[in-house]
């Protein structure tokens, strides 16, 4: 099979650069990785800019000084070529020695590839010349995958949607959150459109074009990704279960009631619920318990990967609802509390040996009544500490009988920029 790269590869041609000036913050830790050793992986959901990270990429390395002929970008988006059969036809086409030569190679959409990752570990044991980024949009293919067959030869980062500087900063209104007293109205205004356009592309679009953006990457991924990946008999099974989540972020779920409500079989849904988590619609949290086992066996809560596709498959949401739910897109909390009684906390952080509950209350001023679940759980758990994100602008610490809740200002929730798999963010 003979194509021509030229088509793919728009750097060979004199002086061009892909026109993407404005970088999200996780571009200047994926720069760190180029002259490491390992394969860089890049994943997350669809339209979050994992190709433009790649551009800008090859742009840093041109500038940098490598020479064109260098690099070679190709995405299985379209074509499908064995990995062998691509890199001969780089070295013929570029007259490149794979071999020996430095060459960088970006690989995008790279899970369309079958069984990429052993055909991709022969090149990364045989030529340490070789410098591989790989990009894609399903979990199973790209984590699990190379897990089994590249382990401890990558290095993953997971391209969450924009933090709300982030979101500022591609508005160029980055400096409202420097003075956010002077601001204040302003912040709050861009704060709630915010999360109904967690993506760069949706920012300028109006609240129709929004909808239909976020509605359109969601019916790709269960009508056309999921079914490539996973046999599936009924698809809008999957989208019916998407948008009852939506309804409701946060939803607590039993399998075995819910299978009966939506007629399908406990095992069918718990299937349907897994494919939800590995194409990156769907987080899935445990009620907390420190018997890892216990929290397993205990009901589940879900939330949409962004509040944006919870604001687009609804009429109307609450203001609240949405921020609980970007805070579940933004941090990688594993758990929520809920006991016998009814008492719940939203989240629940677990750092080594660290344990901080964790409320939402989109509001300015915060009852002591309102936060009788926080002290209830640390006084359960003997914890020292509990925090609350609130609508504020500065940051609060209150003391309740010995108990320390800090209120942080919920328009600085700030991604974590997640390195090799460990976040560089754990303030809370």
């Amino acid at each position: 099979m003979e194509i021509s790269l030229l088509k793919y590869n728009r750097h060979w041609e004199k002086g061009f650069r892909y026109p993407f000036a404005k970088k999200r913050n996780i571009f200047f830790s994926l720069i760190e990785t180029i002259n490491k050793r390992q394969i860089v992986e890049i994943v997350g959901l669809r339209r979050t800019g994992k190709t433009t990270l790649l551009f800008q990429l090859i742009n840093y390395l041109l500038e940098s000084g490598i020479e064109p002929f260098s690099i070679l970008y190709f995405t299985f988006d379209e074509e499908r070529i064995k990995i062998e059969d691509l890199i001969k036809i780089f070295s013929k086409q570029t007259e490149k020695d794979f071999k020996t030569d430095k060459l960088y190679i970006f690989l995008d959409e790279i899970q369309k590839l079958p069984d990429f990752q052993n055909q991709i570990k022969i090149y990364y044991d045989l030529y340490p010349n070789l410098k591989f980024f790989l990009s894609g949009s399903s979990s199973f293919f790209i984590k699990k995958k190379t897990q089994e067959s590249l382990a401890g030869r990558t290095l993953s980062f997971n391209i969450l949607p924009l933090d709300f500087k982030e979101y500022l900063y591609f508005k160029d209104k980055a400096e409202i959150l420097d003075k956010p007293l002077l601001y204040s109205k302003e912040i709050e205004m861009e704060f709630e459109i915010f999360l109904t356009s967690q993506f760069i592309e949706s920012i300028e679009m109006n609240k129709e074009e929004r909808k239909e953006y976020f509605l359109s990457i969601i019916k790709k991924i269960v009508f056309e990704d999921i079914p490539q990946i996973f046999f599936i008999e009924a698809p809008e099974i999957i989208f019916k279960i998407l948008k009852i989540i939506a309804q409701q972020p946060g939803l607590f779920i039993d399998y075995q009631n819910f299978s009966r409500e939506i007629g399908v079989s406990n095992k069918t849904l718990s299937n349907y619920f897994y494919y939800l988590e590995e194409a990156f619609l769907i987080k899935k949290l445990y009620n907390f318990s420190r018997n890892l086992v216990t929290s397993e066996k205990k009901l589940k809560r879900f939330y949409l990967a962004t509040p944006s596709f919870s604001w687009a498959m609804v009429d109307f949401i609450e203001v609240g609802k949405l921020v609980e739910n970007f805070v579940s897109s933004m941090k990688n909390y594993k758990f929520f509390w809920r006991d016998p009684y009814g008492h719940e906390v939203d989240f629940v952080n677990v750092e080594k040996e660290r344990i901080i509950p964790i409320e939402v209350k989109y509001k300015e001023k915060v009852l002591l009544k309102e936060m009788k679940n926080l002290v209830l759980f640390c006084r359960k758990f003997k914890i020292p500490e509990a925090k609350i994100l609130m609508k504020i602008l500065e940051k609060q610490t209150e003391s309740i009988n010995n108990l320390i809740i800090e209120k942080i200002p919920i328009f600085n929730l700030n991604l974590p920029i997640e390195k090799g798999g460990f976040s560089l963010i754990t303030s809370f």
